[in-house]
């Protein structure tokens, strides 16, 4: 944040200052004390602890006081709710000064979220913008204003990521900070215990569309549901994204193939062609990658400019890293997270890989979580589809794994943790197959990859 003294960071907040002094500059904000450095504001969240009684910790370490609902022995700024505060602080932080403000993309769906914020980004740095972006998957009440406040005076674009388990959700965040680009990635099966149906998944997406000025941006794929879109609403700029040309279809793509190098494909849009080449792998990244093209072209990025930038991307890990293994053992992993529409893409491209290579396919299944009722129904469709592709072994892991079994026609195994499950894939791996790994984060499955990863290193 451009740096504020204390005294207007309070009267910002409407709250009553204990001790400190009201002159020194505050620059940052942090909710870990174990971060908190010279000119940071702390903020003593409650959760699982009391964030209060952190609060020395952070003053030893630099910060100018601690934001809280009680005096502390250290400087406090009082106020109500310590939480809410630190979404005041980061939308007053975006409205205060002189010049223009940093333009916010607001990035939601139900998959591919931090692969296009991560690509967004990568095409705008190298554009020559100053971007400051989410940093992991910080897209939730906490972790947005906190990259807000990650920002300073020479950022000219936000680029954040809105998470969303109920409805309202994406609203709030937009209240935040009110973008004027949205990025639709997806609409998909996720969350459904909160949900309740995919209409329910599509209207909590589509509150970013309904947050945007008239003349803003918004990027969907294709066919996405009317109240995911904005229920027809007019925009400055719409883009609309897809694998392949067709009715309503502005942005697609065309000839995706790998490469040792990484996933190719030649990018349309505005009448423009350019070859794409990025340093990840799988085919079934090209929307998300679509979407961060498309938020790329609302800020006025050529398509050139934009293949230029995607090449930049970086590999985050556990989201379509490939490595071999001693005996010729090659292992997609994607573990980072998981649901139904994301684990069918990995399948099918993982089948995909092992046709070309002539491998055995082996598929490591976590379970999938925040479902709902149809859990059991989700697990089992998985399990028919790996059997349908031509998976010839499955690993499950967790509890809900063993529906994967249930439809699944051939070999099984399953297994109660990441742990024991890779102690048992090391056994049973044989040369020369293809492994694709997939999970929803509460599983674990980056444990099984690490685990997996030493114990058949290539010599």
């Amino acid at each position: 944040m451009k740096p504020a003294s204390l005294r207007e960071v309070a009267r910002a907040l409407g709250a009553a200052v204990v001790g400190g002094d009201g002159s020194t500059p505050v620059r940052g904000a942090v909710v870990d004390s174990r971060v908190a450095r010279a000119g940071d504001l702390f903020f003593a969240l409650r959760g699982r602890v009391d964030g209060a009684d952190f609060a020395p910790e952070a003053s030893t370490r630099g910060a100018v006081a601690t934001v809280a609902d009680r005096p502390l022995e250290v400087a406090t700024l009082v106020v109500r709710d310590p939480l809410r505060a630190l979404q005041d602080l980061a939308r007053w932080s975006l409205q205060r000064g002189q010049g223009s403000p940093p333009e916010v993309v607001g990035i939601t769906g139900s998959v591919g979220k931090t692969t296009t914020k991560d690509a967004l980004a990568a095409i705008l740095r190298s554009a020559g913008r100053k971007v400051c972006a989410t940093e992991g998957n910080f897209n939730n009440e906490i972790g947005l204003p906190l990259t807000v406040l990650a920002a300073d005076g020479r950022t000219e674009t936000l680029v954040l990521e809105m998470g969303a388990t109920h409805a309202g959700d994406v609203a709030h965040l937009c209240g935040i900070a009110p973008p004027r680009v949205g990025v639709l990635t997806a609409v998909a099966a996720v969350h459904l215990d909160s949900f309740g149906s995919l209409e329910g998944v599509a209207a909590a997406k589509g509150e970013l569309a309904l947050a945007l000025p008239e003349d803003g941006a918004f990027v969907c794929p294709a066919g996405v549901p009317e109240a995911a879109s904005g229920y027809g609403r007019s925009f400055g700029q719409r883009w609309t994204f897809a694998r392949e040309a067709g009715a309503g279809v502005n942005l697609w793509s065309s000839e995706a193939v790998e490469r040792e190098e990484g996933l190719c494909f030649k990018v349309h849009a505005g009448g423009e062609t350019a070859e794409a080449r990025t340093p990840v792998f799988g085919t079934h990244l090209v929307e998300p990658l679509l979407a961060a093209i498309g938020g790329a072209l609302s800020l006025g990025v050529s398509v050139e400019e934009c293949a230029r930038g995607i090449s930049r991307l970086k590999r985050t890990g556990l989201r379509g890293e490939v490595y071999r293994l001693r005996d010729d053992i090659i292992v997609y992993d994607d573990s980072y997270n998981a649901s139904p529409t994301a684990m069918a893409a990995v399948l099918r491209y993982g089948a995909d890989q092992a046709h070309r290579h002539n491998r055995r396919l082996v598929a490591v299944l976590g379970s999938m979580f925040e479902l709902g009722p149809g859990t059991r129904a989700y697990h089992r469709e998985t399990g028919e589809l790996a059997g349908e592709v031509g998976v010839d072994l499955l690993v499950g892991v967790g509890d809900e794994a063993r529906w994967y079994a249930e439809a699944f026609p051939g070999e099984a195994l399953l297994y109660e943790d990441a742990a024991s499950a890779a102690e048992g894939l090391c056994q049973v791996l044989e040369k020369g197959e293809y492994v694709v790994v997939k999970g929803s984060r509460g599983v674990g499955l980056d444990q099984l990859t690490r685990r997996v990863r030493e114990k058949l290193a290539l010599v």
